[in-house]
C-alpha cells in the first residue's frame, strides 16, 4: 500500500519514517543499535519512525549517511513496513 495523504507535510513525514524502518531493518539493526549509531537516543528513533517528530533537514543527511545510503533514497515512496523489532544483539 502507498501512503496517500493531501497534507504535504504530514505525507513527506510518514514516508521518511518509512524508509528509516525499511533500511534500519535492511542492516538487521534494532532501535537502539541505530540510535547508537546516530548518537541519539531511541526515543528519538522511535519518535521519527512513528512520524511523530520532524527531523531537520541537515540531520537528515546525518541518518542517510548512518544507513548508507543516499538522501533520495530516503524520499521514495515505497510500501508500507511493518515497524518490526530487531532483537538486539
Amino acid at each position: 500500500m502507498i501512503i496517500k495523504s493531501k497534507n504535504y507535510e504530514d505525507r513527506a513525514r510518514k514516508i521518511l519514517a518509512n524508509n528509516i524502518v525499511y533500511f534500519r531493518i535492511k542492516k538487521n539493526w534494532s532501535q537502539e543499535d541505530f540510535a547508537e549509531e546516530l548518537g541519539t537516543t531511541t526515543t528519538y528513533v522511535s519518535n521519527l519512525e512513528n512520524a511523530r517528530r520532524n527531523a531537520r533537514i541537515d540531520y537528515i543527511g546525518h541518518i542517510a549517511d548512518t544507513l548508507g545510503i543516499s538522501l533520495e533514497q530516503l524520499f521514495i515512496e515505497r510500501n508500507i513496513v511493518e515497524n518490526h523489532r530487531i532483537p538486539r544483539r
